[in-house]
């Protein structure tokens, strides 16, 4: 009985077989075809740029036009035999991009129609390190500039950034002479604009980055990028060195707040910081004195240390949560989710109009993009011994939690102004990774610019 079972799924087996090799039954894939798009004209005069390798079909329109969400495809060719879901003679909304959907046998391809105006606006500049204010209204941008900065300003380079077809004139990277006002023109076919830059010299700062190069161009990309966010958003922002700070060179008779923000190699007690961090400890009477006589401060990354070098807070209590470096131990690239810290006072000024993450809980701050990356240099307070809980931190420190990571660990606080109060000439630190300037990586910014808005909130707590 098993043999005749045996022949029987032998038998089928055989039969099975012809019948995959049968011409009846062979199925197959046509890939002898291609997807291109070889032409896209809209409204009869508006020809598309086809980038193949990005899948991207670019059509240019006048800066003033304004009927994007109805127009008309007039032309469009795509390789013999293939076929497309938009059609010619039809009519699309082109207020945001759309897909075109190219088949041809088995083969299919995507792209990605964008209608854009053209355009002539000026995103960044920087002369010399230090970045502009520019007011898109009446086209002008304003530079200020320490008056004993040593930079030649008739003959001073300068970096523009700006809409990706326009050219611009003179050219980003060259030099030229800003003792007078300095026109730049940015030009994309129909759009034109022309910017005049101001550079406004500066003896009496109202705020300081301050670090130990002699210039902006001189520090690491992370305090560059902190720095230069300062002189660029607060008015009559400067930078200065230690040296200047120490030296008398630069005064502070008007200033109203220090940005001190040190990414290096974290430091594990305070002493390990006072005795590596020379230039700042060499400028500390002055540093004491401003802060004694109603001076703020905002101190980031390994300089929230220089808290207690003020006397903001006590010498044995100093972050007890470090690690990372400045040569990129530890970096960290962002997700679709990135990493976020928790406020434990949502009311608290410092985290006022921030970009909300959708679905995140009402007390998460995000600082970070997805694709975005950092050192991860960190200086907390972990929630172990002799820092149990925030109330244990609070009483040891005398200051005041503002944050923490999902692991407890506090990550921002705020310290007593000279007078004992918080508030104006306090001094708020930020030990987090998450309290980041720079990325070596490209990434889309969007909620980065809470960095800017926590600065800004910063500023006006403490100054006013």
């Amino acid at each position: 009985m098993k043999k005749i079972y045996c022949m029987i799924i032998a038998a089928c087996a055989i039969f099975g077989l012809s019948a995959c090799n049968s011409d009846d039954h062979t199925g197959s894939i046509d890939v002898s075809g291609s997807c291109l798009v070889e032409k896209f004209v809209l409204n009869g005069q508006y020809e598309g740029v086809i980038n193949t390798e990005k899948r991207l079909v670019k059509v240019k329109v006048p800066v003033d036009f304004d009927q994007k969400s109805d127009m008309e495809i007039t032309s469009l060719m795509v390789s013999p035999g293939a076929q497309s879901n938009l059609k010619v003679g039809q009519h699309v909304n082109f207020d945001a991009d759309r897909n075109l959907h190219i088949t041809n046998g088995d083969i299919v391809m995507d792209y990605q129609v964008s209608v854009r105006n053209d355009e002539a606006l000026m995103s960044l500049f920087i002369l010399e390190g230090v970045k502009g204010a520019i007011n898109q209204a009446d086209k002008t941008v304003t530079v200020a500039i320490m008056a004993n900065s040593g930079i030649d300003l008739s003959n001073a380079t300068f970096e523009v950034e700006y809409s990706e077809d326009a050219v611009c004139s003179p050219a980003s990277g060259t030099k030229g002479n800003f003792t007078e006002p300095f026109q730049i023109t940015l030009a994309d076919n129909t759009a034109t604009n022309i910017y005049t830059v101001y550079v406004t010299l500066i003896a009496n700062p109202v705020a300081i980055f301050v670090g130990d190069a002699e210039n902006i161009e001189q520090l690491n990309d992370e305090e560059k990028a902190a720095a230069k966010w300062l002189t660029g958003n607060i008015p009559n922002a400067a930078y200065a060195s230690w040296s200047d700070i120490s030296s008398g060179n630069i005064s502070l008779a008007e200033c109203k707040l220090i940005f001190f923000h040190r990414h290096c190699t974290a430091y594990g007690n305070y002493s390990s910081f006072a005795s590596a961090e020379t230039e700042a400890m060499t400028a500390l009477a002055r540093m004491k004195d401003f802060w004694q006589n109603g001076g703020a401060f905002v101190l980031g990354r390994s300089a929230v240390n220089y808290a207690i070098a003020l006397g903001a807070m006590p010498e044995n209590v100093y972050p007890n949560n470090c690690w990372g470096g400045g040569g990129g131990e530890g970096s960290d690239k962002m997700g679709d989710d990135p990493w976020h810290f928790f406020a434990y006072d949502v009311s608290y000024p410092l985290w006022k109009d921030l970009k909300i993450y959708p679905g995140a809980p009402e007390d998460a701050v995000y600082t970070l993009d997805k694709d975005y990356t950092i050192c991860n240099t960190t200086s907390q307070f972990a929630l172990w011994e002799p820092y149990v809980n925030a109330e244990a931190f609070e009483m040891l420190s005398g200051g005041r939690a503002l944050a923490h990571g999902g692991d407890g660990a506090i990550v921002a606080w705020e310290l007593k102004a000279a007078n004992g109060e918080f508030g104006k000439g306090g001094v708020i630190c930020f030990g987090s990774g998450l309290y980041d300037w720079n990325s070596p990586t490209p990434y889309e910014p969007y909620y980065h610019d809470n960095m800017g808005t926590i600065m800004l909130n910063a500023f006006n707590y403490l100054t006013k």
